[in-house]
């Protein structure tokens, strides 16, 4: 079981790690302090895509969806991370973590379980989900979507894991969404 004082080691042997490192390492410590509590928490976002590109894409927070936000205020400031607008930062670690929903936007079933070689484990929304994402966020902002970073950091995701995919599901979830036409001819 993970303690506060695990937490608070961590954020000090992890500062001098790569950054790629330290958000895994102490996502899963945050996992494991938190599961105790009935809580699972999900990465998403950047850093879900940093995983699936196997670190060629590079974001600087760690987002999670994930139920108990005041627990998770209790936490990280009793662990020195300073709340800004959406994220709390921690100035020595230089990490920063964001809770921006407690709802999943996708398939529980899909979520991918991934064990570090310490044995810790933390959970990813599933690579179907995360492409859509990438996808529906620039799919009705933008006159020309597929000229967009998100669009091709998404097909780089779809060309890593294409054999590894529950094509079906990606094609039920983008036509539900209306995107298909964008990833049709992938």
């Amino acid at each position: 079981m993970t303690t506060v004082e695990d937490l608070q080691e961590a954020l000090t042997y992890l500062k001098d790690r790569p950054k790629f490192e330290r958000q895994l390492e102490f996502t899963a410590l945050l996992t494991e302090y938190f599961k105790c509590k009935g809580i699972k928490p999900i990465v998403v976002g950047g850093l879900s895509v940093e995983i699936y590109t196997r670190n060629d894409y590079h974001t600087h927070d760690i987002d999670l969806v994930s139920d108990g936000w005041n627990l998770y205020n209790d936490l990280l400031t009793k662990l020195g991370f300073t709340r800004t607008e959406r994220e709390w930062y921690h100035v020595e670690s230089e990490m920063a973590i964001e809770v921006p929903s407690n709802n999943l936007e996708g398939s529980l079933d899909h979520v991918f379980e991934l064990v570090l070689p310490n044995g810790k484990t933390l959970y990813i929304i599933g690579i179907e989900d995360i492409i859509i994402h990438r996808i529906e966020g620039v799919a009705f902002t933008l006159k020309y979507p597929k000229e967009d970073e998100d669009y091709e950091w998404a097909y780089r995701m779809f060309l890593i894991h294409k054999n590894d995919l529950d094509l079906d599901y990606l094609v039920e979830q983008a036509r539900k969404l209306k995107i298909y036409h964008l990833i049709e001819e992938w």
